[in-house]
């Protein structure tokens, strides 16, 4: 497919608004669709207007569609990087892609510009654009062959009239340029010699009248000086008579009126111009001067110098907008600052205006990100604290809530492992908590909950670390922790566990679970492990104990004894009763030598009780005392009968009685 068959030209339009302050115009663009990619593609021709090279250009964009209804706004939509020298045209040959679907026809305007040298300007009055309309030059306007030889006069083009207007004036070459601009920055036409010998309107305005020439003034004849006349006298044969003389008076002149004196008229038009000029001067104080300086603050704001700007708009007082551009000054200043990352004091400045809160959260928002950045979650997590108070809608907070809680649970989980903190411990896991579903929290809560429970066991809190362990489930060795945990409670603790609430729980969960030595345990504390057997000369009768004996001597206890938690095993104490009345203690197992398994242990009760009757035997742990519960509590009758002089058939005759506290001589199983 050849490039004009994919491209589609959508629409293509000359944009005749012009800022005075804008240093670029935006004369044309075309919209065109890629036919294969369905991407639209922006064309823009802009002209730059200024005396400084320009970088690039950022665009605002009204998006409208077919029937030129407003779809949505761009905001600084980047054109690819130029440098366009002063009254350049540039930018149609590089388009840029347009993402809004739907778009048929685009306005546009410059909203920010990038100078060579670094600086900027930002559009400061969406509003100021002015209409107007280059005018081209065609070959039948009645003026064409003037303007043309003028043209060629004064070195400039002809291709359009030259047109002044409010706010901006039309070069021959086409280009608006502003009122402050003396010459054009495409051509270099200077504006003053257009306006004289380039305005059509002057060639068709009507010659002016000339004026009559005066009248010739009258002869002016002088005044004739006093003669003397003579008269001759008649001619006369007699002699000559002495001459006289006659003197003629001349006419006395006509009397002349007085001039008349002006001075009246003369003081009243001096009046009338003092009144001119101090109303013209008045005019311009109150009017042309402080517009200049609007403009003047206005240039300096886009220029970046935003103290001058705020010191010429407050001398302005309440001229025009001066107010609001105070604030909008102070915005962009503070925005500036925010760019240079100085957030502090850019947040101190929005404080001071009115309906900048979203910018002081986002400061907030952006120090608590350098703080972060800087490994320092504590202080970001001020900042946090901060933007929950101050503005709790922030949507951004809770992102940077969960960094920070993130970290700090690290570094607390990191401070208890080498001090074996159970504080810290708990503290780590609350910032786990807080950080909700970031990263890995669930498993760092469930590591800090082990190693709570182990601090709490290696501190003494075995219940409670008991209860933690068996939140845990099947993490790590947590119920294997557990089951050591309660065993060697239980061990040490056997006093408790007639009257406990949940001992026998714990050691009917260990017997269950076949833990080692529980079930021991249990037939210990339970009573189930001492049974009593007799024996006769020294064979052991493992049949059940008799009610009754016949001889305290041959009385030995079958027995099963668990060791202690050091590995010794456990010492009983038997504390007995006799019928006629005589309380004796001794100790089963003295020698400690049954550890763990089953066997038979010789009691020394007194062998010269004579009485029958029932003897009591009361078992304790001889290391807890008789204050504690019993381990054990049993009876069975004694009927006192004499020493037998022969043993039963089959079997020996011992030469001695057992040596109390011995072991017969063939144990039971």
């Amino acid at each position: 497919m050849s490039n004009y068959q994919r491209f589609q030209i959508l629409s293509a339009a000359r944009q005749e608004l012009f800022c005075p302050d804008s240093p670029v115009w935006v004369s044309r663009y075309q919209l065109s669709r890629d036919l294969e990619s369905g991407k639209r593609l922006l064309q823009v021709r802009m002209v730059n207007c200024w005396e400084k090279p320009i970088r690039q250009v950022f665009l605002r964009v009204v998006c409208l569609g077919a029937k030129r209804e407003r779809l949505t706004q761009l905001e600084l939509l980047p054109l690819p990087s130029v440098t366009a020298q002063p009254g350049q045209i540039f930018g149609e040959d590089k388009p840029v892609e347009l993402s809004v679907q739907g778009t048929v026809f685009v306005e546009l305007f410059a909203q920010r510009v990038r100078f060579a040298d670094g600086s900027a300007w930002d559009e400061a009055e969406p509003e100021g654009y002015l209409a107007f309309h280059a005018q081209t030059v065609r070959r039948e306007d009645p003026h064409f062959e003037t303007l043309a030889d003028r043209a060629r006069s004064g070195g400039v083009r002809n291709d359009c009239y030259f047109r002044a207007q409010q706010g901006l004036w039309v070069c021959t070459c086409g280009l608006p340029n502003a009122l402050r601009s003396r010459r054009c920055p495409r051509c270099g036409a200077d504006r003053l010699w257009l306006e004289k010998h380039m305005d059509p309107n002057l060639l068709d305005a009507p010659e002016p009248p000339k004026a009559p020439e005066p009248a010739p003034a009258p002869p002016v004849y002088p005044t004739p000086a006093p003669s003397v006349t003579v008269v001759p006298a008649p001619f006369r044969e007699e002699p000559t008579p002495a001459p006289t003389i006659i003197v003629q008076t001349p006419p006395e002149p006509e009397p002349q009126e007085a001039p008349v004196s002006h001075a009246g008229r003369n003081a009243a038009i001096a009046a009338a111009a003092l009144l001119f000029l101090a109303l013209g001067a008045f005019c311009s104080y109150r009017y042309l001067m402080p517009y200049l300086r609007y403009r003047q603050a206005l240039q300096a704001r886009a220029a970046g110098d935003y103290d001058q700007a705020v010191s010429l708009l407050e001398e302005l007082g309440d001229y025009r907008d001066s107010r609001d551009q105070i604030s909008e000054t102070l915005a962009r200043r503070a925005a500036d600052l925010m760019g240079q990352e100085k957030y502090q004091e850019a947040m101190e400045l929005y404080e001071t205006l009115e309906g900048y809160e979203d910018r002081v959260a986002d400061c907030l928002y952006a120090m608590g990100v350098l703080a972060y950045n800087r490994q320092d979650p504590a202080s970001a997590m001020d900042y946090v604290r901060q933007l929950q108070e101050r503005f709790p809608d922030y949507d951004k907070t809770e992102t940077l809530a969960q960094y920070c809680c993130y970290s700090l649970g690290n570094q607390l989980a990191q401070q208890a492992a080498e001090q074996d903190d159970l504080q810290a411990y708990e503290q780590a896991r609350e910032y786990f908590s807080q950080a909700g579903d970031y990263e890995d929290s669930a498993q760092r809560i469930q590591e800090c909950d082990y190693r709570i429970a182990l601090c709490e066991l290696n501190q003494g809190e075995v219940i409670e670390g008991v209860k933690h362990l068996q939140a845990l489930g099947d993490y790590k060795d947590a119920q294997q922790r557990r089951m050591e945990a309660m065993m060697g409670y239980l061990t040490q603790h056997t006093e408790e566990y007639s009257y406990s609430a949940f001992l026998p729980s714990w050691l009917q969960e260990l017997v269950e679970a076949q833990y080692p030595g529980a079930a021991e345990l249990l037939q210990r504390l339970s009573g189930e492990g001492f049974q009593f057997k007799f024996q006769y000369s020294g064979q052991a009768d493992t049949t059940a104990m008799p009610e009754s004996v016949t001889d305290l001597a041959r009385v030995f206890l079958r027995f099963q004894v668990d060791a202690t938690d050091d590995g010794s095993p456990v010492l009983v104490l038997v504390r007995y009763v006799l019928p006629d009345g005589r309380e004796g203690r001794g100790l089963l197992n003295p020698n400690r030598e049954a550890t763990g398994s089953r066997g038979w242990a010789q009691f020394p009760f007194p062998t010269d009780c004579t009485k029958d009757g029932t003897v009591t035997l009361t078992l304790y742990d001889a290391e807890l005392g008789e204050n504690t519960a019993p381990l054990a509590s049993l009876q069975f009758s004694f009927h006192f009968a004499p020493e037998k002089n022969s043993a039963p058939t089959g079997e020996s005759q011992p030469s001695q009685r057992p040596v109390p506290g011995s072991a017969p001589g063939t144990s039971g199983g």
